[in-house]
């Protein structure tokens, strides 16, 4: 988000940041839905274009993770992530009234998973449309509301055929918390529980 989500001009227009990240989701692939879990690791470096819009772009890991096929458990071996997100400060937060905070990205991942002992390249790639909804509290708090709605194909090969499937759960919501060093640093964490459950936390500089 914006150093400042009322509309004020930023002198630091650049934004880099660390986070992990965990997801707990299913896919459907021709008819079988597969649950599995990620946990990921991921850096990124943004600007902030206008007082309005922003422009991010992050690369990442996938340091584990799991999958059931049909009863059998399986694993993710190490992989690979990389997205680029636009932000679009839709209202501006005012004295009393909270921001709204609109994005898009666009996303790819790709690692090696198990299917009943079989290991094949897992790829996903993935389009979000995300509203935030939140209030700065004593120039420092953050706290706010999150929903995304989300689609793309993940290719992949269980028992000897090439299947292509999508999220069952096509949407996520929850809530969060970001606390500021005003100008400088934030840290943020977020817990989204309905349809696609997820959890990250992190921190982000400004320069």
């Amino acid at each position: 988000m914006p150093t400042h989500c009322d509309g004020e001009d930023s002198a630091r227009d650049w934004r880099a940041s660390v986070s992990s990240g965990a997801v707990r989701s299913e896919i459907s692939f021709d008819g079988m839905d597969v649950p599995f879990e990620q946990l990921t690791i991921s850096a990124s470096l943004g600007r902030q274009l206008t007082t309005r819009l922003g422009l991010t772009a992050s690369a990442g890991a996938v340091v584990f993770g799991s999958t059931e096929v049909a009863g059998t458990d399986g694993e993710f071996e190490a992989g690979f992530s990389g997205s680029l997100s636009l932000s679009y400060l839709a209202i501006y937060e005012g004295e009393r009234t909270p921001f709204l905070l609109g994005s898009l990205s666009l996303g790819m991942l790709t690692a090696r998973a198990e299917a009943q002992g079989a290991v094949n390249r897992w790829t996903a790639g993935d389009m979000r449309l995300g509203l935030m909804l939140g209030k700065t509290l004593a120039d420092r708090y953050v706290p706010f509301v999150v929903g995304r709605v989300f689609g793309g194909p993940v290719s992949w090969r269980i028992a000897d055929d090439d299947v292509t499937g999508s999220d069952v759960h096509k949407y996520t919501a929850g809530a969060g918390f970001t606390m500021r060093i005003p100008n400088i640093l934030d840290l943020f964490a977020e817990v989204l529980p309905i349809g696609e459950q997820s959890a990250s936390l992190g921190a982000l500089l400004r320069f």
